[in-house]
């Protein structure tokens, strides 16, 4: 059988009840400078030191932390290797959840509930140090706050807790005493708690500032003497004799005493007190309600009418109101906000997960707080999977009980927003189309005016009277210029008439196989009156059976010059491929697939989303270095969407590009038009 079972608790919950009085009456005397009384306490004392040993025994039979006490098991180099239990009080066997006599006598290393290495070092150094030792112990994936002390030579008793398991607790009371903290400083009357020395602890609002005019951390931690600028000495020396009073009657005090408040004027006050016990069953505090008697019915009445008040014009507000406390907490939503955010407006849990929190801004609401000015700010809020844009106005406002909370008056803005996006959507693209045009116009400048030029200066040489032999070949350069001062003005036609509808498709029987050979032709043309050292290539042609289709013959070799011109332009070198394939199509139809494959410059990745669009080129740049007018292949784009087709592009920067562009496959003879 083990010690704690052999102890008569009722016994020692005697002893520990007459030694806290004791202790506290002690405590009290030397604070309050009654050394004369010392004596009385001699005989009492003396009582008590004789149960030292035996107090030392239930000591570490009810703590609360988990305690066990073992000798210390050496090697043969005397080194520390392993411990042997030899006593545990119950906590521990509440942790272990295993009997006393398999525990008692054993090694750590056997009884598994340890791992022998990694609590060795700690309780090694305690078995030689005067000093208790402190140190965290890992042990598998839990961390232990470890004490441990010497009992006697290369013996320990050790006191441990679970780290996590603490934090816990502490959070909890961290709670537990803001709780307390908001629940008395909502009630009305003066509220304190002291220790049994006296000092306050805790106090409302309305105590310290409504009875001592000043804010409740001026309180805390001082007694009623170290507080003789609000106390008197003589309520002083009355609160205290009332407390020691309360200590010996060991119940609850009521008495009518007159209370000087903050604004001079002495009222009566009716004064409840209360000893409060800790867990162990030890007296720790003092509990006192105050209550002015004159006015208790008249500021009931008048706080139940204010209240009405408030709350019918808070609910009869259209737009959701939140009201928090100045930590975030939610206090309380109107009808409107309840019925919006679809929560229960009597069970609200700060920090829950409802849309209401999103209007919630810690920062702004601190700064609300501190200035104590208006504050707005705009935020998105999904509710019921739907995005909504509020507009929220902050202000800081107090509630029934003079409490600083701040007032959060949201209004819908969501179809404001929308229109003032589309707005700016609308703007960018007006200002790019601007600047494109404007790019445009530049470039349209630039490629009409040097033919234009070279075509004057030229005409001007062959009327100057030079000799016949060189006429031809200015003309031969004349006629270059002309052509390409063509080309720019009917693109520009051309752009011109997809715009505005006149461009219309006819369908007629044409030959792929002639679109190739025609458009390779094209292709060496310009290649030889560049000069360039580009090679060509052409695909394999198709059936003639499979060539023959229903098309627009002219509006395909349009584009598909369009690109080679693109191709020839942006190549100086290497291999230019054209061709056509019949493929089958995303949604499983044939379709024709025209393709240009060139080892020219290539376009950044950024670029190809812009490419198709009007003005643009991959470079922006390009048409002062290659020429251009920026239209060739916006054209293309639009007459392959007027075919009912589709244009892609393939493009590594610096090694070439793939333009392919697909149309329907209408086979002559067999589809109609």
């Amino acid at each position: 059988m083990t010690d704690y079972e052999t102890i008569d608790i009722s016994e020692f919950e005697r002893l520990k009840e007459e030694n806290a009085t004791l202790r506290t009456m002690l405590r009290r005397y030397m604070i309050f400078g009654e050394y004369g009384k010392f004596s009385n306490l001699e005989a009492d004392l003396s009582q008590q030191l004789n149960y030292t040993e035996k107090i030392n025994s239930l000591l570490f039979n009810n703590m609360l932390t988990a305690a066990f006490a073992g000798d210390i098991v050496y090697n043969d180099e005397l080194d520390p290797e392993d411990f042997v239990i030899t006593r545990v009080n119950p906590t521990f066997v509440q942790f272990a959840k295993t009997p006393p006599d398999e525990i008692i006598g054993r090694r750590a290393s056997q009884t598994k509930l340890f791992n022998a290495e990694n609590w060795i070092p700690l309780l090694g150094r305690a078995a030689h140090s005067p000093i208790p030792c402190e140190d965290t112990v890992t042990d598998g994936n839990k961390s232990y706050q470890v004490t441990a002390f010497a009992s006697k030579e290369g013996s320990v008793i050790v006191m441990f807790q679970n780290i996590d398991l603490r934090a816990e607790a502490e959070t909890k009371i961290r709670e537990n005493l803001r709780f307390t903290q908001m629940m008395i400083d909502a009630i009305p009357t003066p509220v304190f708690y002291k220790d049994m020395e006296g000092r306050y602890l805790l106090c409302n609002k309305s105590y310290a500032t409504n009875v001592l005019g000043v804010s409740p951390d001026t309180v805390i931690g001082k007694t009623a003497l170290q507080l003789d600028t609000f106390f008197p000495k003589e309520y002083a020396d009355f609160y205290q004799e009332k407390d020691i009073q309360l200590i010996k009657d060991k119940g609850i005090q009521i008495y009518e005493g007159p209370i000087k408040c903050a604004d001079g004027v002495v009222r009566e006050y009716i004064v409840n007190k209360t000893l409060i016990k800790n867990n162990s069953g030890e007296f720790a505090g003092i509990l006192g309600v105050m209550q002015d008697i004159d006015r208790m019915i008249t500021a009931r009445r008048e706080l139940a009418e204010s209240e009405i008040r408030y709350k019918t014009l808070f609910n009869g507000i259209g737009q959701p109101i939140i009201v928090v406390d100045t930590d975030g907490n939610i206090i309380m939503l109107n009808s409107t906000a309840v019925e919006l955010f679809d929560v229960d407006g009597k069970d609200i849990t700060t920090g829950s997960d409802i849309p209401a929190n999103q209007l919630i801004d810690m920062n702004l609401i601190k700064e609300v707080a501190r200035q104590g000015k208006i504050l707005t700010r705009k935020v998105c809020v999904t509710i019921n999977g739907e995005e909504r844009w509020y507009l929220s106005t902050m202000q800081p406002i107090n509630d029934f009980f003079g409490e600083q909370v701040i007032q959060i008056i949201s209004n819908d803005i969501t179809e404001i927003k929308h229109y003032q996006t589309e707005l700016l959507g609308q703007k960018k693209k007006a200002e790019e189309s601007n600047n494109l045009k404007t790019v445009f116009l530049a470039n349209i400048a630039h490629e009409t005016r040097t033919p234009v030029n070279i075509i004057n200066g030229f005409v001007q040489m062959i009327q100057s009277g030079m000799s016949a032999d060189k006429h031809k070949d200015y003309l031969n350069l004349i006629n270059s210029n002309c052509k390409k001062l063509l080309g720019i003005i009917d693109d520009i036609v051309e752009l011109s008439m997809i715009e505005t509808g006149q461009k219309k498709l006819r369908h007629e029987i044409c030959s792929i196989n002639s679109i190739v050979e025609e458009s390779s032709s094209y292709l060496q043309q310009l290649i030889d009156e560049s000069g360039k050292d580009i090679k060509t290539e052409k695909s394999k042609p198709a059936k003639d059976t499979d060539s023959l289709v229903y098309a627009d013959s002219m509006c395909i070799s349009q584009i598909f010059k369009k690109l080679i011109t693109n191709a020839v332009t942006f190549t100086n070198e290497g291999k230019i491929v054209i061709g056509s394939n019949i493929i089958t199509g995303n949604d499983g139809s044939p379709e024709i697939a025209f393709f240009v494959s060139d080892t020219g410059i290539g376009i950044a990745e950024e670029k190809l989303s812009v490419i198709f669009e009007r003005f643009r080129q991959g470079d922006e740049g390009a048409a002062r270095q290659y020429g251009g007018n920026g239209l060739g292949l916006s054209i293309a784009n639009e007459l392959v969407k007027r075919m009912g087709g589709r244009i892609e592009v393939k493009s590594v920067l610096n090694s070439g590009s793939t333009f392919t562009f697909y149309i329907p496959y209408k086979k002559a003879g067999i589809t109609q038009p």
